[in-house]
């Protein structure tokens, strides 16, 4: 006896490359992680598209000193902006895998936005810790 099968419901094929963003973003992670500190307490972190970008308000007491890490791997740049706002229009973030740290006191108000330019593409993975 045979089964009929529906084409249209089987998996397709996959292949053993994993797909651009996965391997983005394990590149992105895998330099962010390179660089953490031991003994250093994470609050937060993630991995976000660099079209989607990067905008979080951290709950912590105010006035803890802390350390933004943020890598992006892909094309173009990203920028840090961090609210209340600096006179700075924001510290640069090369799409290229590098490492960029940006220190901030925390406090209720603080917002931090990692935004990707127009044409920039790629992972952004980032980290938060108290020093």
């Amino acid at each position: 006896m045979h089964r009929a099968v529906d084409i249209a419901t089987t998996s397709p094929h996959r292949s053993a490359e994993p797909p651009a963003e996965e391997r983005l973003a394990a590149q992105a992670q895998s330099a962010l992680d390179a660089v953490t500190e031991r003994g250093r307490s994470m609050v937060e972190s993630g991995t976000e598209r660099v079209s989607d970008g990067v905008h979080t308000q951290p709950g912590l007491p105010a006035g803890r000193t802390c350390r933004l890490t943020v890598v992006c791997a892909g094309e173009g740049a990203a920028r840090i902006v961090l609210t209340p706002g600096r006179t700075a229009p924001g510290k640069p973030v090369p799409c290229d895998r590098s490492v960029v740290f940006e220190r901030f006191t925390s406090g209720k108000a603080v917002r931090i936005d990692v935004e990707g330019d127009a044409r920039a593409t790629g992972m952004i993975a980032w980290r938060i810790n108290t020093v």
